[in-house]
């Protein structure tokens, strides 16, 4: 069977649908959707014609992304969604329907957690979670009754089958088409560029209230690939696209386990793979040893979770018993000790939250003193605990997916508290930044680091000139 592939268009050319969540931050960046890239290899190892159109990536119109389309003669699309573009999606779901006769499938958190809603928005079926062995049966002619993970309507009745056990075994999966990816065109300012997703594992056995992925795909458990498997994959990649400078491990905490972080590290090195990779971390899974080891096999720089300066919102968002501000700047001072440049999210909006909470984390964040930030407001995603702990309260103030994103692309605020205005939240954002990287200590830090490091010093321009836009606009 032909079955395409596709990340469809929308908005803009920085739009990413597979994320934990949406943040406004001066890095822009645009990310390989490596999900379909698995699932697309899953089904040429069957020997299916597959094809993958990453829309964003090729910055091509709808209009190109059909007519790309239509000369496939695909018999199956499985298409990428998101909760701001579900819209969007659907109706082209519907022109690709009527212009190539073939069956389209939504993916991704948003039609796993809505996927009746998401039916409705026109297409045939959802597979809902992990997706790869769901969309092989389709294509190999399976009875849609027999069909584990997937919904769709019948006699005008919306259908639900049972659901899809996750993949246990991963390293049975093939490593994903990268060679029907643009992989040049995938960049970060906080990466090497271009740069490229390797998963480890899957899952997050942690219980934070907001973060999509666990709750609706990968599960609450670490299913992790072994050592010898993921070494591989980084020399397959470093041997077969060498335009590639870097990759990031986009597990949600590559270090959950501490054993398995090191065996990976030490095949790393032991093979002398050479290839500069990022990862997740939580301020409680790293101690000296690990951030050790990290550094010798490669690693650069780390994306460390750490929300709050109050450590009563960190309970609110069920971070866990560990994940205290205290040992988040144990966290940070491990990594800068390692030589690992630190990337830290901070969240504004979760329960509990008022000015003083916010005002403490901006505190904090300038407290850690770390490389980069990025501050964001709650985006509570259906099918979340967040999500539904908001709708409970009566405290969403929405009446379109649509509305999860602005008219620039940027996230907005669906929601407010009785003592924190929507509109104070956005104030906040801006002062964040402001108060963060317009410090004279920082600027000569920045300064130091740049004139060392050639790659930095060019994504910094960009992301200046983004900072100032935002701050201004």
């Amino acid at each position: 069977m032909n079955v395409l592939f596709m990340n469809p268009p929308f908005h803009d050319t920085t739009f990413n649908r597979e994320v934990r969540f949406q943040a406004v931050s001066p890095q822009k960046a645009l990310h390989p959707p490596l999900l379909l890239a698995y699932a697309a290899a899953v089904c040429q190892k069957e020997d299916h014609k597959v094809d993958l159109i990453d829309a964003p990536a090729l910055e091509i119109s709808r209009a190109k992304t059909i007519s790309m389309a239509k000369k496939f003669e695909p018999e199956l699309i499985v298409m990428l969604t998101s909760t701001a573009s579900v819209d969007s999606d659907g109706t082209l779901a519907k022109e690709l329907k009527k212009e190539t006769g073939a069956k389209t499938i939504a993916v991704g958190v948003h039609a796993t957690a809505v996927p009746e809603d998401t039916l409705k928005r026109g297409f045939d079926f959802i597979a809902r979670g992990e997706y790869e062995y769901t969309i092989r049966e389709l294509a190999t002619g399976a009875r849609v009754e027999k069909v584990l993970g997937i919904s769709y309507a019948k006699n005008k009745k919306l259908l639900h089958n049972r659901g899809r056990p996750l993949i246990e075994n991963l390293d049975e999966l093939p490593f994903p088409a990268r060679k029907l990816l643009p992989n040049e065109k995938y960049y970060s300012a906080l990466y090497k560029n271009p740069f490229t997703f390797i998963l480890a594992g899957r899952g997050c056995p942690h219980q934070c209230i907001f973060c999509a992925g666990p709750q609706l795909m990968s599960g609450r458990s670490y299913r992790f690939r072994s050592a010898r498997n993921i070494a591989d994959e980084l020399k397959f990649i470093k041997k077969n696209f060498p335009k590639i400078k870097s990759v990031l491990f986009n597990d949600d905490t590559l270090n959950v386990n501490k054993k398995h972080i090191i065996e990976v590290c030490d095949l790393i090195i032991k093979e002398k793979v050479n290839l500069p990779w990022a990862a997740y971390s939580r301020v409680d899974s790293v101690d000296a040893e690990i951030a050790e080891k990290m550094k010798k096999a490669g690693c650069f720089l780390v994306k460390v979770g750490f929300e709050s300066g109050n450590d009563e919102l960190l309970k609110n968002m069920k971070k866990g018993p560990r994940a205290t501000t205290e040992q988040g700047r144990k966290c940070a001072e491990i990594f800068k000790k390692a030589g690992i440049q630190v990337h830290g999210t901070f969240v504004f909006g979760m329960p509990g939250e008022t000015k003083k909470t916010i005002q403490q984390t901006i505190n904090y964040a300038k407290d850690l003193d770390i490389d980069f930030v990025q501050f964001s407001i709650a985006q509570p995603y259906p099918g979340t605990e967040f999500y539904e702990t908001l709708k409970k309260k009566g405290l969403l103030k929405f009446s379109d997916w649509s509305e999860f994103l602005d008219e620039e692309g940027c996230i907005t605020p669906i929601f407010e508290y009785p003592e924190l205005k929507s509109e104070e939240m956005e104030k906040f954002l801006k002062q964040a930044y402001r108060q963060y990287y317009f410090r004279l200590g920082y600027i000569l830090k920045a300064i130091r680091q740049r004139l060392t490091n050639r790659e930095l010093a060019k994504t910094s321009l960009r992301s200046a000139w983004n900072l100032l836009k935002y701050i201004k606009g």
